[in-house]
């Protein structure tokens, strides 16, 4: 994955000049940085949501992403959320059990921890040539942000990564380089 000489102004506001940023095939990199310095850009530009004014973009086929809001349906299971974007039954009911959570409870009757770990299994469950963890530890107590983070890490092995935080601890623990914006 690969962003050359990226800009993005909103309106007066310059958020991206001349950004760059290279993810090499299995790599894991964390971001950091100040509130508002254009962190959610950079993953809007290479999720699609958002085109850069100008810039140059190369990104792989496939990306799976966990947001910073857990985007879960309410009414569903919690297989059933995971298996929304056409995980593997058998996989997604494995991950779900590393982060300890029932496959057949409702979301609806969910603590916002276990929300949390339902949204991880279903990005890890799909495969993908980038896999994207906006603030995905967020509203996690230490004991299972560090159960997720062995999950996270199980399952992108080998596998192209970016990690948002603003926890430093986090960044190291999870990425072989650092970018910070």
């Amino acid at each position: 994955m690969r962003l050359k000489n990226i800009c993005k102004n909103f309106g007066d506001v310059e958020v991206l000049k001349d950004f760059n940023l290279n993810v090499d095939e299995g790599e894991h990199i964390a971001i950091m940085g100040k509130s508002g310095k254009g962190k959610t850009t950079v993953l809007n530009i290479i999720m699609g949501f958002e085109l850069p004014d100008s810039g140059e973009i190369h990104l792989p086929n496939e990306m799976s992403t966990v947001f910073q809001e857990n985007r879960l349906c309410e009414d569903f299971c919690a297989i059933s959320n995971v298996c929304l974007l056409k995980g593997n039954k058998s996989l997604a009911k494995e991950i779900l059990g590393k982060l300890g959570i029932d496959s057949i409870q409702k979301i609806n009757t969910m603590s916002g921890g276990q929300k949390r770990r339902v949204a991880l299994a279903r990005c890890l469950a799909k495969s993908a040539g980038l896999y994207i963890f906006d603030e995905a530890l967020k509203g996690l107590d230490e004991k299972t942000k560090a159960v997720a983070m062995t999950v996270i890490k199980e399952y992108t092995d080998g596998k192209s990564a970016i990690f948002v935080t603003h926890d430093i601890n986090e960044a190291k623990d999870f990425a072989d380089r650092i970018v910070e914006i």
